[in-house]
């Protein structure tokens, strides 16, 4: 009979940094469930949809595990009963012969039905092999300033996965959905030997929840260590003294596109402008855009300022002038509203905006960045 009694907040802020990853639509109804391991020393939480794997070690104080064991319960039930509970201390005691989960605090008692850890599958054994050092701050710029590229459903699975490429002393994520590309680059401390990984959506969002996480830990660790086999990516984060979890995410099969290929060289139509100014104006002619009329049109032609409209198919027009620095032969572009709205989202101060021809790839990038971030969008015809 498994036994345990626990500190409450401490349950629920190990169980907030996995839940996510259980999956209650997977074929497999045992995956909607939270794994338990206890041992005398420890708890161990794991959620998994045989993609991306979470799992949250919990250190236990002596005297809180009265008798080990191992479990699955239902993870949103499980959880919400927990963040419900108004003691600080939770007991849960665990028949594994009737499979029932017995929660008690103060003056509440709940029954769960549970299933047989010896049933939950496992993600696989992913080796680590290589550890690149990537520091903290780095590593969630480098994902905050490319994800939003990459394309959510494609039957060329590689784009809906974010491709990170370690070349001796540079890091650099790459995502593209076909329409617009984003590139960030860091510099490592250390030098690697070259290797190319391809992180699923899935655990790029994992990633990034429990990087904010992280950084609200007072007694964080500021270097991340991801462990890279040909198979998995493994990333440990420590959450204290008390607490770490582990991510681990099968990754994607497929060669990623040359994005140095994409990254245009000699566009010769440059405008300067601010990005908040910018960002005010696409929000409000925007109004006007439909899911069949999505593009903006912008139209440099004098060096001091652009004008920006849109319209849609029941002819209503905006039209607005923004200030900018302009220099080149006069062009008008026409680009999908929310894909340039997107970028320049992530941009603060002043961008840059690289143009050659109303249907060429035009770069984007905020100005004194040494080009640590580079944007492509593709513009549209109107």
């Amino acid at each position: 009979m498994m036994k345990l009694v626990i500190d409450r907040r401490l349950l629920i802020k190990a169980m907030a940094l996995v839940v996510e990853a259980a999956d209650s639509r997977h074929r497999l109804a045992i995956l909607a469930n939270l794994k338990l391991v206890l041992l005398p020393e420890a708890l161990t939480l794991t959620a998994s949809d045989l993609e991306v794997q979470l799992s949250c070690r919990i250190a236990l104080p002596e005297g809180a595990c009265v008798q080990t064991g191992e479990i699955t319960l239902p993870a949103e039930k499980f959880f919400s009963i927990c963040r419900l509970l108004s003691n600080d201390l939770v007991d849960i005691d665990v028949d594994e012969k009737q499979n029932r989960c017995y929660i008690s605090s103060g003056k509440g008692k709940y029954t769960l039905s549970a299933l047989p850890a010896s049933g939950y599958p496992s993600i696989g054994e992913p080796t680590g092999e290589k550890c690149v050092k990537v520091a903290l701050d780095a590593f969630s710029d480098v994902l905050k300033h490319t994800r939003f590229a990459m394309a959510t459903q494609d039957v060329r699975h590689y784009l809906t996965g974010l491709l990170l490429e370690i070349e001796e002393q540079k890091l650099t994520a790459v995502a593209t959905d076909g329409h617009r590309l984003a590139v960030a680059y860091r510099t490592l401390n250390e030098s690697y030997t070259p290797t190319k990984i391809i992180i699923p959506n899935k655990a790029v969002s994992g990633l990034e929840r429990l990087l904010l996480e992280l950084t609200k830990t007072p007694e964080k660790d500021d270097v991340v260590n991801l462990g890279l086999d040909g198979e998995f990516l493994q990333v440990t984060l420590n959450f204290g003294a008390q607490m770490s979890v582990d991510l681990t995410a099968r990754l994607i099969e497929g060669k990623f596109p040359d994005y140095r290929r994409v990254l245009p060289a000699n566009n010769d139509k440059i405008a300067v402008f601010s990005k908040d100014e910018m960002v005010s104006v696409l929000r409000r002619i925007s109004v006007l855009n439909t899911k069949e009329s999505p593009g903006v049109s912008l139209s440099f032609s004098d060096s001091d300022f652009a004008t920006i409209s849109s319209n849609n198919r029941e002819q209503d027009e905006a039209t607005e002038t923004l200030t900018v620095q302009y220099t080149g032969e006069p062009i008008e572009i026409a680009f999908n509203e929310s894909y340039l709205r997107a970028v320049l989202n992530v941009l603060e101060g002043d961008v840059y905006l690289q143009m050659i021809h109303p249907n060429s790839p035009t770069l984007i990038y905020q100005a004194g960045d040494d080009k640590n971030h580079q944007y492509v969008v593709m513009p549209m015809r109107v």
